[in-house]
């Protein structure tokens, strides 16, 4: 892998259809992207913290508690597009500056309970394996298992999805408990640490050689409504 620095990078546009300036609405009594900066910098595991932004007060937000934001993110990155791109932008930038990038670190403004301990453990995990190209957070799956989905075709009739059941080579559902099957973990989103050259040359956030950070479903909540901002604030003032 390329020798280089670990940087971090929180995408921040102003555009959010369900919630208008979602990224620094008041939440706890301070702006929502303070809690993923502060904990990027309590973490002491990047050697940069870039918000990438279009927005001015997004970016005053941002400089305010602690994090750079050296370039306006361009208009044509700053639509409802693939995150790569946001990614790639930054790493460009900052490598016309000379700087040499081992890892990005991606983390979404929108996840206000992640504790810097994780950022710090997938930064640890990324460097102490040669083979990673890259680490997701997951957590356990809890609720409906993919054994019992279905897909319906047009006659209604049903199609087992994802079952490891057959009957005469054909898959069938069968209704075992939930604590029986295998454990199986999902991506949650709230740190995703990639391999330089994964990024630029592959356009991946995720690799074939992708490694987990378990962490508890307490991290995970994810800002994307309005209800969500009040739960979040319930959550605060309980806590």
């Amino acid at each position: 892998m390329t020798q280089g620095k670990i940087i971090g990078v929180i995408p921040a546009r102003g555009g959010s259809v369900g919630v208008p300036l979602k990224n620094i609405r008041q939440l706890g009594g301070k702006p929502l992207i303070s809690y993923t900066i502060e904990a990027a910098i309590k973490s002491n595991a990047l050697d940069r913290i870039i918000v990438s932004t279009d927005h001015k007060e997004i970016a005053s937000v941002s400089e305010k508690y602690g994090a750079e934001v050296p370039f306006v993110r361009p208009a044509d990155i700053s639509e409802d597009v693939e995150t790569e791109l946001v990614l790639q932008h930054a790493v460009d930038f900052l490598e016309k500056e000379g700087i040499a990038i081992k890892g990005v670190v991606l983390l979404q403004p929108t996840s206000p309970f992640r504790k810097s301990d994780t950022i710090k453990k997938c930064v640890e995990v990324f460097l102490k394996n040669p083979d990673a190209d890259s680490v997701v957070t997951v957590n356990n799956v809890e609720g409906f298992r993919p054994e019992w989905m279905l897909s319906v075709n047009e006659d209604k009739k049903i199609t087992p999805f994802a079952t490891p059941f057959k009957l005469n080579g054909r898959p069938v559902i069968k209704l075992i408990a939930r604590q029986d099957f295998p454990e199986l973990y999902k991506q949650n989103g709230v740190v995703y640490v990639t391999d330089r050259d994964l990024l630029m040359n592959e356009s991946l956030v995720i690799g074939p050689s992708a490694y987990a950070e378990i962490i508890p479903e307490s991290e995970t909540f994810d800002i994307d409504t309005e209800t969500d901002l009040l739960i979040a604030e319930a959550i605060i003032n309980q806590n």
